[in-house]
């Protein structure tokens, strides 16, 4: 259990945090975009391309963000009733949770897949874009054969649902590993300082059912 829950981690702390550097490059691209595109319409010479540009890079920072907030526990979440459970309680209902947010997200990934597929349409302001700057690079008539297409966008979709279905998959293991072990083998314990938890985990409180005051967040919740 602990080499693969620690080899789980290591691939979706890399994955996440990728994600995050990608996402902050679009969030610049975006912002750029908007205002590209406000100033142009006060001009009274709209640049077409900058709302394709700007709602794709939406998209894609939001699903690319998305596996990261997962791990750290980042979504909004409601505890009145988690935690009036007892210790134990909270780690199987946390086990629970993650258990159905892992079949939702096996579904949304078979779904999301056929819809990338589907998207063949074309982003007609992108691909004028595209074949205005390849053209003095590959030739005017190369460049007529390049396109921009919907599913160009539609792809981060299966790649951030499998990216939370991996992040939901640790949950799952690292709340089987708390349950076993007795110990907080959450990610939160894990990025703790030293002598605060970090790899040897968090020693919780007695597993009493009847306590409300057991323990915080377990295998964690998204």
């Amino acid at each position: 259990m602990p080499h693969v829950v620690r080899g789980l981690a290591a691939f979706n702390a890399v994955f996440t945090r990728l994600g995050v550097m990608i996402a902050a490059c679009l969030m610049a691209v975006m912002t750029a975009a908007v205002m590209l595109q406000v100033i142009s319409r006060e001009m009274r010479a709209p640049v077409g391309w900058t709302e394709e540009l700007s709602l794709a890079s939406m998209v894609w920072l939001s699903f690319l963000v998305g596996p990261w907030a997962y791990r750290q526990h980042s979504f909004t979440r409601i505890d009145v009733f988690h935690d009036r459970l007892g210790t134990r309680a909270q780690r199987l209902l946390d086990l629970a949770i993650h258990a159905f947010e892992a079949i939702l997200l096996a579904g949304a990934i078979y779904y999301s897949w056929h819809f990338f597929l589907r998207g063949t349409s074309l982003l007609p302001a992108l691909t004028t874009l595209l074949r205005d700057i390849m053209g003095p690079v590959v030739g005017v008539e190369a460049a007529q054969a390049l396109t921009v297409r919907n599913y160009s966008v539609y792809m981060v979709l299966p790649l951030g649902f499998a990216g939370l279905f991996a992040v939901s998959i640790e949950h799952i293991l690292r709340a089987v590993w708390t349950l076993t072990s007795g110990l907080d083998r959450s990610v939160s314990a894990e990025t703790e300082p030293e002598g605060h938890g970090g790899a040897e985990g968090i020693v919780l409180p007695e597993f009493d059912d009847d306590d409300p005051r057991g323990g915080g967040s377990g295998g964690g919740r998204g």
